[in-house]
């Protein structure tokens, strides 16, 4: 073949696969966009969402999809509830009931029931499985005095990777039982990431724990981590769904519903049988750490981040849940300047990025609907606002004298009484009203010197603190602030398993319930502080923080 020939065969065949190129392109991109806009049909995707029978269990039904709907948009959730809603035109009877396995997605450890019934009953279920503890509960409906005739139910507890066997008893207003039957449910192939049943340790309390499940939010740090419920025993009884990013506490609300972020810009309303009802999205921001709600406002106010902005952990938002509309009322660079403007930027922040973390807001409570109380890691430092959505104003700070030193705001420092170490890099910082002139602040005070933005402070007035790696203990602080005296003490200590970061607490049904993420282990401690039982769990950074609840009006009576 001759030079010339060669080269143009060579110039055919790249034209040639330039255009299968450019064909497939075309072709790739009208089908991403057709796949967009079947998403965004509601018609489309109810057509492609199907109940049908599963390998669970005989009776049970599970959803087929496509493989392109997510659980999270909101026309699948329509459409589950829409089929669903057909298979109850049937009216089912108890012995007939209908029972789907996690119809929303929303729940790993859960199955959906609905029956109808001639007079009204509750309902009270026992999951059974062999080797572990039984799971009772007596389940919340609509009816008056928990007794309906129209049975809706979302049933959690099973254990994944395991065959359960479900008793299900049907009770009168006397709480008689009117009829029984059992199910089997084989959840066998189904798994989770986090151990089924974790390892525990009886403390020297003999007291039983408090009523209620334990909620480990942000395992393995923050991304790709679910809401995981624990029971009493260590046993996994639930694994609520998230899209991307940790939850930091679950929000209960009226109507039987919780709120809890499912992404880092984003919160979904649950009804109590899984149901997505609304979602929310705070716009240009990230959220971290933490946030509350106010009930009196119908809001929640956040912990974020702007998105493209220079610093980090250094901003509040107000989400109003009626109307949807987010809002930054605090940028605290307006009201620690100083402390903004001293801060030595490292090479790399705490999560590998460039931007300044300055002041490290990690946790917030609401104070009377108006005024919050913030926690800042990076100045080991609480900071009470007043006017929080009219008008933000500092009004004091609690912190060593040490922090504040020569600063603009050293004279709102509240004076300490008694002889104490101030708390170092604390967390979970909560309210507790007292009485019109004093009130109670409570936290997990981490017992942590870190300030990676202020790397000359001098630690000394405070001993007995850790590093990054090691430290002796942390500690569950409460104080008692008087606001008109000035003031505030120490009167309740209680030595923790150490946690240099992350870790929570909180009061619990006269319990403490506390969690101290760098020793991978929660704790429960009776009244007099005394250890009831630690719960130890394995992960290769630690867990963000447990809280516990007894989920009634969700889930159970």
């Amino acid at each position: 073949m001759s030079e010339r020939k060669e080269k143009i065969y060579t110039a055919i065949f790249v034209f040639v696969v330039l255009l299968l190129i450019i064909y497939y392109a075309l072709t790739r991109n009208e089908n991403l966009l057709n796949q967009k806009e079947n998403l965004q049909d509601k018609n489309w995707v109810y057509e492609h969402v199907r109940l049908s029978k599963s390998d669970y269990g005989d009776h049970i039904d599970w959803v087929e999809k496509d493989e392109d709907i997510q659980i999270f948009n909101p026309y699948y959730q329509q459409a589950v509830t829409k089929k669903i809603q057909e298979k109850e035109e049937k009216a089912p009877d108890f012995k007939n009931s209908y029972m789907i396995y996690n119809p929303y997605g929303t729940n790993k450890n859960s199955i959906n029931i609905y029956f109808k019934t001639e007079e009204n009953l509750s309902l009270e279920y026992t999951v059974h499985v062999e080797g572990f503890q039984d799971f009772t509960r007596t389940l919340k409906n609509e009816g008056e005095n928990n007794l309906t005739t129209d049975h809706a139910y979302q049933l959690i507890g099973l254990i994944v990777g395991k065959k359960n066997k479900l008793t299900l008893k049907l009770l009168n207003e006397n709480q008689e039982e009117v009829d029984q039957k059992e199910v089997e449910i084989d959840l066998s192939d189904v798994k989770t990431s986090v151990a089924t049943k974790l390892k525990t340790k009886q403390g020297e309390s003999t007291e039983e724990l408090s009523d209620g499940l334990y909620v480990m939010f942000g395992h393995d740090k923050a991304y790709n981590a679910n809401n995981y419920l624990y029971d009493n025993d260590g046993v996994l009884r639930s694994e609520l769904v998230l899209e991307g990013y940790r939850s930091d506490r679950i929000i209960f609300l009226e109507n039987n519903q919780m709120l809890y972020s499912d992404k880092e810009n984003g919160f979904i309303l649950v009804n109590r049988l899984g149901e997505i009802v609304r979602k929310y999205n705070i716009g240009n921001y990230i959220m971290h750490h933490d946030y509350v709600y106010d009930e009196e406002n119908n809001s929640l106010l956040i912990l974020a981040n702007k998105k493209g902005a220079d610093t980090i952990e250094d901003r509040v938002l107000a989400l109003n849940l009626e109307t949807g509309k987010t809002r930054e009322v605090m940028d605290m660079k307006d009201y620690f300047e100083e402390f903004y403007k001293q801060a030595v930027r490292p090479e790399k922040n705490t999560y590998g990025g460039t931007e300044l973390d300055w002041i490290h807001l990690n946790s917030l409570d609401v104070i009377q609907s108006k005024d919050v109380i913030l926690s800042s890691r990076e100045l080991s430092t609480l900071i009470y606002v007043k006017d929080i959505y009219t008008n933000p104003k500092i009004a004091y700070v609690i912190t060593d004298p040490s922090t504040l030193e020569k600063s603009s705001i050293q004279d709102l420092n509240l004076e300490k009484e008694g002889d104490f170490v101030s708390q170092a890099g604390q967390h979970t910082i909560t309210y507790q009203e007292k009485d019109s002139d004093s009130y109670y602040l409570y936290m997990y005070n981490n017992n942590y010197q870190g300030a990676r933005t202020r790397p000359k402070f001098n630690w000394k007035n405070y001993p007995g603190t850790g590093t990054y790696q090691k430290g002796e203990a942390s500690y569950y602080y409460k104080y008692l602030v008087r606001e008109e005296d000035h003031t505030y003490e120490l009167v309740e200590k209680v030595a923790l398993p150490y946690s240099s970061i992350v870790s929570s607490v909180e009061q619990y049904q006269d319990h403490l319930v506390t969690s101290s993420g760098m020793s991978h282990c929660f704790n429960e401690y009776d009244e007099e502080n005394q250890l009831i039982k630690q719960f130890n769990y394995t992960s290769k950074k630690y867990a963000y923080r447990i809280f516990k609840y007894d989920f009634k009006n969700i889930w159970f009576s």
